[in-house]
């Protein structure tokens, strides 16, 4: 019977660090101060930070157009039962179904959320040039 739990105790810990390390850091994207919406898994070889910090340049890019108004951002479905959301036909983020699955949702509908919020946010911090 100790020999038993001793090899189970040994088996447990020594799975601990695999759990520990497959859990990855957030990264999070941010605009002016708020937050816009969190990476939470890695995909194409990227971390959540790095795939956060794709986006957030992608956002730089697309934040230098003054004259995004909240329907230019729209979501589309893509190939994989997955979705992309665009700026004026400019990708933003892909929403896969890792994240979907986390919100016990659609990738087309958490889509959506991050869309609508996006259509709040970013005509408020897109900066206008000076005349």
């Amino acid at each position: 019977m100790e020999k038993t739990l001793a090899v189970t105790l040994a088996l447990l810990f020594t799975m601990l660090p695999l759990t520990l390390a497959q859990e990855e850091p957030v990264g999070n994207v941010t605009v002016g101060g708020e937050l816009i919406l969190r990476i939470r898994f890695s995909a194409g070889g990227m971390t959540p930070q790095q795939r956060a910090d794709a986006i957030t340049q992608r956002l730089v890019k697309i934040l230098q157009d003054p004259n995004i108004q909240p329907s230019d951002i729209v979501v589309k479905p893509i190939a994989g039962g997955e979705a992309a959301i665009y700026v004026k036909d400019n990708l933003l983020v892909t929403v896969d179904k890792k994240h979907a699955a986390l919100n016990k949702t659609t990738p087309l509908k958490l889509g959506e959320m991050w869309a609508k919020h996006l259509r709040e946010v970013l005509p408020q911090v897109n900066v206008k040039p000076m005349r």
